[in-house]
């Protein structure tokens, strides 16, 4: 019976396929890189369990192989909250890339145009889009805790399960491969515990920590963020024997905002250490940081202010010309607080107190603290590892505060202990998502384990991410 109601829901979707392809596609007209892109959108169950008839929609945007089709590659997007348009401002790097692939890009179950948690305030037609403008979070919330079983649907694991049902509908003939970056590799690693799609080849962007790593759980994020920090100062400190350390300073910076009022006047509202803390995310900020330093100490304000406006331009633009690429605070929370939070006990005060002496922080801990959103329950497949795992490249960078280099290594480890297939490459100085930061070195190195699906544990450098 489970076999005849999986073929029937197969065929269905299948059917919506095909007449799907001549549905109107968001921004195609008026986004250069989405033209000629074909949007899918099917059912998919909400549950996937026998006897349950609930459904949900699923969106895919398919960019067809720019030369002679040979297969297909799934790009998963991070979040959990972020759709698939977090991937479009890359698109043309991954089709230049994957000349002979179909790409699919998926919203997961609660982004973009997929179904919501909160169906009618976090859509497009909604007042602020799908983003929640301040009077729908109520009614967000009235509908998340009368739908409870509704939201716990969302879980990883029916993500996975959404992405087996997609990449084995979808895919078509030939080869099969799949990315994922941030919270995608963490999804990509769930499905390949499914053990229910066959993949040639899976490429690993900023690999997550192990779910059970309670040193570099999303509660330790401001640690995380410090100790990079750190790492990064030690790197562009040249100074004098007799000198005081970049460190030093920028200690002494942060200790005088709290005594100094009219010190701290002249600075934003935002605590210190998270501004500095953002500046790790991007590079070319990153790089003004000692430059920053040096101009507090002196009362010169202008570097700060002009980081500020860089890290501010770069969010707003990146992905501004797409509807959906709002990301799902709802979704984010629901799965960080049922799985990703190793201390869901601790309140934002003692999340303040953790962090009182860093000098880089991330605002994350504190927003995940005193979660007020309904949760699931973990299931057989937390903190597990998949039992079999197809040729793999995993790709970090060395000074992602996101996910530490360390978090990342203890991961690999774990899973190359299922697998021999299993490629590690470091990014010198790299932040987080390699294809966006280091396009240089992503492209050398994918390029050559497509080619071979093997090319061992090694440390590349990208000539855009160099430090002085």
């Amino acid at each position: 019976m489970k076999k005849i109601i999986q073929s029937a829901v197969h065929f269905l979707c299948f059917f919506a396929f095909w007449t799907a392809q001549s549905q109107s596609c968001p921004n195609s007209d008026n986004v250069p890189e989405l033209d000629g892109s074909v949007c899918i959108t099917t059912k998919a169950p909400l549950n996937y369990q026998e006897g349950d008839e609930n459904t949900i929609n699923l969106f895919v945007r398919k960019f067809p192989a720019k030369k002679d089709r040979k297969g297909s590659i799934w790009l998963i997007p991070g979040g959990p909250g972020e759709s698939g348009a977090s991937l479009y401002p890359l698109i043309n790097q991954f089709s230049n890339l994957f000349p002979n692939l179909d790409i699919f890009v998926p919203d997961h179950r609660g982004t973009g145009y997929s179904s919501k948690i909160c169906p009618k305030e976090e859509i497009v037609d909604s007042p602020d889009g799908m983003a929640l403008a301040n009077d729908e979070w109520g009614p967000c919330f009235n509908y998340m805790y009368s739908n409870l079983e509704y939201v716990k649907a969302f879980t990883i694991t029916n993500a996975a399960r959404d992405l087996s049902f997609l990449i084995n509908e979808f895919s078509g003939t030939e080869e099969r491969y799949i990315y994922g970056v941030s919270y995608g590799t963490q999804l990509v690693l769930r499905l390949l515990q499914l053990g229910t799609v066959d993949l040639d080849a899976v490429i690993l962007d900023s690999l997550v920590p192990l779910q059970d790593d309670d040193e570099f759980d999303l509660s330790h994020r401001s640690l995380v963020t410090d100790d990079v920090g750190k790492s990064f100062l030690e790197q562009v400190d040249h100074r004098a024997p007799n000198d005081i350390t970049l460190e030093e300073q920028l200690n002494s910076i942060i200790e005088r905002t709290k005594t100094d009022t009219e010190f701290a006047a002249n600075l934003p509202k935002q605590d210190l250490a998270i501004l500095f803390g953002m500046m790790l995310d991007i590079p070319y900020v990153r790089n003004s940081i000692p430059e920053i330093i040096k101009g507090l100490n002196s009362n010169d304000y202008e570097p700060l202010q002009k980081a500020i406006t860089q890290i501010t331009a770069f969010y707003n633009d990146y992905g501004a010309a797409y509807q959906s690429s709002t990301n799902s605070i709802p979704l984010t929370q629901v799965i960080t607080a049922s799985e990703n939070n190793l201390r869901p006990e601790m309140t934002k005060t003692e999340v303040i107190d953790e962090s009182k002496d860093l000098l880089f922080k991330s605002p994350l801990p504190s927003l995940i603290a005193e979660n007020s959103m309904p949760t699931y329950s973990r299931d057989e497949h937390f903190g597990k590892t998949p039992q079999h795992i197809p040729p793999t490249l995993i790709i970090n960078g060395t000074l992602d505060s996101k996910t530490h280099i360390k978090g990342a290594v203890r991961h690999y480890k774990r899973l190359a202990q299922n697998s021999s297939s299993i490629s590690f490459i470091r990014v010198k100085n790299a932040p987080h998502f390699i294809a966006l930061f280091a396009p240089s070195a992503f492209e050398k190195v994918v390029s050559r384990f497509m080619n071979t699906k093997a090319i061992g544990n090694q440390t590349v450098s990208d000539d855009s991410l160099e430090i002085n």
